[in-house]
């Protein structure tokens, strides 16, 4: 496993590389885009260069950004209002969606990223069908219309309201909307999961799930591990992050994940809230690793 966490970039896309050092990150997950907004940040030459040459002196990798939370690919190809009361304006939400994740790839593949990971999106009053149809149809104009490596990882959600991609079957159903096979994986967030209903905390739970996710997806095609424990109860659909062990998942669940053989190869990223309120820090990813060698040794 490479261990990594989601960290700021704040003060130029860079200097996510030395924040993620100073807490032992071997792998990591950034914003790109200022993840509240659709105006897009004009990322500098010098500043993509910099990214790219810390990258490699640190070893730092597989490295991925996280899409902006705006963007909803599942919904209606329409204009629509939005924004606060009294400063509403009409926005086709569909379409700046496509046209954000474009961008995405473009500044993914300029900074070496293996991936984008995509909250799937939301119905928005249509059919779960017609919302599919449109999240595979805009993924897969925004992979033809940008070239390369950079791919995007379909990440499971919690389950809350209309959002797509709570089980296995609507992920895979996705996916096949999209095409492009190469460069659409899937990101497991283990909060979500739990969140969900999926037994991972349960001894032999985290096998079954996996096995079901293998049957259904295929292992081949997880890309990246999003690790957090869980403030709300075992399928409460509710996505409230906690820090490692200190949730309703706890210390024997996540041996029992962090152990599993199909995991190994994985990068494993941190989105917890931090002993001190202020983010992934060193003392989650110590015990991310100590439940890590834990988990081996209870696989024998």
């Amino acid at each position: 496993m490479r261990f990594g966490a989601h960290v700021s970039s704040s003060g130029g896309i860079s200097n996510a590389i030395d924040r993620g050092q100073t807490i032992g990150c071997e792998s990591l997950q950034v914003f790109t885009h200022n993840p509240r907004t659709w105006r897009p940040i004009n990322h500098t030459s010098e500043q993509i260069a910099a990214f790219r040459e810390k990258a490699a002196a640190a070893g730092m990798g597989p490295m991925v950004s996280h899409g902006l939370y705006l963007m909803n690919l599942g919904a209606p190809d329409a204009e629509v209002p939005t924004g606060p009361p009294g400063k509403r304006t009409m926005r086709n939400i569909y379409r700046s969606s496509v046209e954000t994740l474009q961008q995405h790839l473009r500044i993914g593949e300029a900074l070496g990223l293996t991936g984008v990971v995509l909250h799937v999106g939301s119905s928005k009053g249509s059919t779960t069908d017609e919302s599919i149809a449109r999240i595979g149809a805009g993924i897969a104009e925004a992979l033809d219309a940008v070239p390369g490596t950079c791919a995007i990882h379909l990440e499971n959600t919690a389950g809350a309201g209309d959002t797509i991609g709570r089980s296995f079957e609507e992920l895979r159903a996705v996916a096949d909307a999209a095409g492009h096979e190469e460069r659409v994986g899937f990101c497991l967030d283990t909060q979500h999961l739990f969140a969900s209903g999926f037994p991972v905390h349960e001894e032999g739970g985290i096998d079954r799930v996996l096995a079901a996710f293998d049957q259904i997806v295929g292992l081949h095609r997880l890309r990246t591990l999003h690790l957090n424990d869980s403030m709300t109860e075992f399928g409460s659909n509710r996505d409230r992050h906690e820090n490692i062990g200190e949730g309703l998942i706890g210390e024997d669940g996540f041996r029992r994940i962090l152990g599993h053989p199909a995991l190994q190869g994985l990068p494993v990223i941190l989105e917890v809230p931090g002993e001190a309120g202020e983010g992934p820090d060193l003392i989650n990813m110590e015990r991310a690793r100590r439940l890590h060698a834990e988990g081996l040794a209870l696989r024998g």
